[in-house]
């Protein structure tokens, strides 16, 4: 009898746990942590050939420092959610889209549109995330 009884609160802890995981986890912090894969694989995949007088160093550090970011921002979401983390994500984003001016790589349509896609997406997740915990519906 006591066995039985030991069994069914570690089962009924064990589905507590599921089920506060299952709440913290949204897919558009998963939809993020991949966003960042994306960019860093990116400078690498894409064909980029700077104008002459011109180096990668400055993209490639961008895109890998970016998706860097999304990735611990993406992965810190799934296991503990932060309002700020979201807004991180938000300014994340927006620095995305704006870079390739700020930093000069228009000469690259597919740079320019990667971060531009990529900044999008995680400024997206990350309102969307932010509008779904001040308790209003986003979708």
């Amino acid at each position: 009898m006591k066995t039985q009884h030991f069994q069914k609160r570690i089962t009924d802890h064990d589905f507590v746990l599921e089920e506060e995981i299952m709440e913290r986890m949204h897919f558009q912090d998963g939809i993020t942590l991949v966003a960042g894969v994306v960019l860093i694989a990116a400078p690498f995949v894409l064909a980029i050939t700077p104008p002459e007088g011109m180096g990668l160093a400055l993209l490639i550090a961008n895109f890998v420092a970016s998706g860097a970011a999304a990735i611990i921002l993406g992965a810190a979401a799934l296991f503990y959610f932060h309002k700020w983390e979201e807004w991180l994500g938000i300014a994340l984003g927006v620095w995305l889209v704006a870079s390739p001016w700020i930093l000069g790589f228009t000469y690259s349509q597919s740079a320019m549109w990667t971060a531009i896609a990529c900044g999008a997406v995680i400024a997206a997740m990350g309102g969307w995330r932010t509008v779904e915990e001040n308790g209003e519906r986003a979708y």
